[in-house]
């Protein structure tokens, strides 16, 4: 009786439907292209940073992976439109720190931080305090100028709402100092207009500038970061020279619509770090100045967007920035 028993048990079992098992990490793969998207204009950081990478996600995924630039609204057009895609992982923000920014400085950016799911902290980008060269001596001297004569100066940003606005409104309330803010629509057309002499000064993406610092075509003055940085050891921090306690930079993040399975953040987080522990890559982040440049977990990576939306947030409120496309 008994064995009738479980043979009848063991039969009704098979008769059952098969469950799927949990999905892992290396269960997910792109059925498709998958596309990066940049809300800013080609030539910074985060375009630097994704295409170096590119080719190693392609072989890590499976499938080609392309970068796309739409800019917009202090990243927002960019940013909205990963928010509003299929949560399938076939569309990943390079998300700046502007993505953080504007639902804080717009009353509507389309988008709101809890839209998307942090997949991993790629690099911190330095940012680095340039101007036309023969301009000011040095840092000291470019201080005393904005303290003494704000008004005469001009200084170029990659648009309301990005880093470069920010970190100049960050040393105006610092130092008391006001001078005029530029929007340009990404950092190389700020640049340029520096070289050409249209405006006098910029905080930028170090990535963006070394080449330019290094062929003699912009002078750094300072840089943002708490401590000097391995690229350019002998430029001081702003902390360090003119302003006690100040650090403002930017960083590359990846996310994805915050409905996508954990399975695919995973995949994706892995391909990420494989692709940043290539040694290309690391020669690459090196030279232009990225700093931090592994990757990181899903874990610290959704810490870092909550204390970045926290520190920013406050000056924001604080300075009454605001912007509207």
């Amino acid at each position: 009786m008994i064995r009738a028993t479980r043979r009848a048990a063991l039969a009704a079992a098979a008769a059952l439907p098969t469950l799927p098992r949990p999905a892992r990490a290396q269960d997910w793969s792109p059925r498709e292209t998958v596309r990066l998207i940049n809300p800013f204009a080609p030539g910074g950081s985060p375009d630097i940073l994704a295409r170096v990478m590119a080719p190693h996600m392609q072989g890590f995924l499976g499938q080609p992976m392309v970068v796309e630039n739409r800019p917009g609204a202090g990243a927002a057009v960019g940013t909205r439109s990963v928010a509003r895609a299929a949560p399938d992982g076939l569309t990943v923000l390079l998300a700046p720190i502007s993505s953080v920014i504007a639902p804080f400085m717009m009353r509507d950016p389309g988008y709101a931080l809890p839209d998307f799911k942090p997949v991993t902290l790629l690099a911190t980008t330095p940012f680095i305090l340039v101007a036309r060269p023969g301009l000011f001596a040095d840092v000291r001297a470019w201080d005393a100028a904005m303290r003494a004569n704000g008004p005469r100066y001009s200084a170029a940003t990659g648009g309301p709402g990005t880093p470069h606005q920010l970190s100049a409104v960050l040393y105006q309330s610092m130092s008391g100092a006001e001078f005029t803010l530029v929007n340009y629509r990404g950092t190389a057309a700020g640049l340029t207009d520096i070289r050409a002499g249209t405006v006098e000064f910029m905080f930028a993406d170090m990535p963006a500038t070394m080449g330019q610092v290094r062929d003699g075509a912009l002078q750094a003055l300072a840089v943002n970061t708490a401590q000097r940085v391995p690229a350019l050891p002998d430029v001081p921090t702003m902390a360090e020279t003119v302003a006690p306690g100040f650090e403002s930079n930017s960083w590359v993040m990846w996310w994805v619509p915050a409905a996508t399975p954990d399975a695919v953040v995973n995949r994706l987080n892995a391909a990420a770090r494989h692709a940043l522990a290539q040694p290309d890559v690391r020669a690459r982040v090196a030279e232009v100045g990225f700093i931090g440049a592994g990757g990181s977990d899903v874990a610290t990576a959704q810490s870092h967007m909550r204390a970045e939306a926290e520190k920013w947030s406050a000056l924001i409120r604080a300075r009454g920035l605001r912007f509207e496309e």
